[in-house]
């Protein structure tokens, strides 16, 4: 037997079970903040190991607040910063984004402790 073969079908069997058990390869395809862990290359979150499914404007704003902890965001900054700096449409979008997200990674969303909302301004990763 090769022993060149069997190391490298040994870093493949590696590889398999790190992404079976939500593992990386490299620590910065991940973003960490409390109970959540965003996976950037497979574009996917887990809260407490489990999976929460994203929309793909979703996963942006998440890895926004996530890149940004405890700093307020304006409307303006997250919907240039997602949406694009060529978007014309309402800054109300944000808002309802924001919602959408709460509902999926708040405990209650009435009540929302992760996005918190900076009155008359925007909101920010609270935790």
């Amino acid at each position: 037997r090769d022993p060149e073969m069997s190391r490298g079908l040994g870093d493949v069997y590696k590889r398999q079970l790190y992404r079976r058990i939500g593992g990386s390869e490299n620590t910065e395809d991940v973003l960490s903040s409390g109970p959540f862990v965003l996976h950037l290359r497979s574009r996917t979150l887990d809260k407490n190991s489990d999976h929460i499914r994203l929309t793909q404007t979703e996963f942006a704003i998440m890895k926004l607040f996530m890149e940004n902890p405890g700093r307020a965001l304006s409307r303006e900054e997250i919907l240039h910063a997602v949406w694009g700096a060529d978007y014309n449409g309402e800054v109300k979008i944000v808002d309802v984004n924001i919602r959408r997200l709460r509902i999926k990674i708040e405990d209650d969303a009435t009540e929302p402790e992760y996005i918190t909302t900076v009155w008359g301004y925007g909101y920010k990763w609270g935790y």
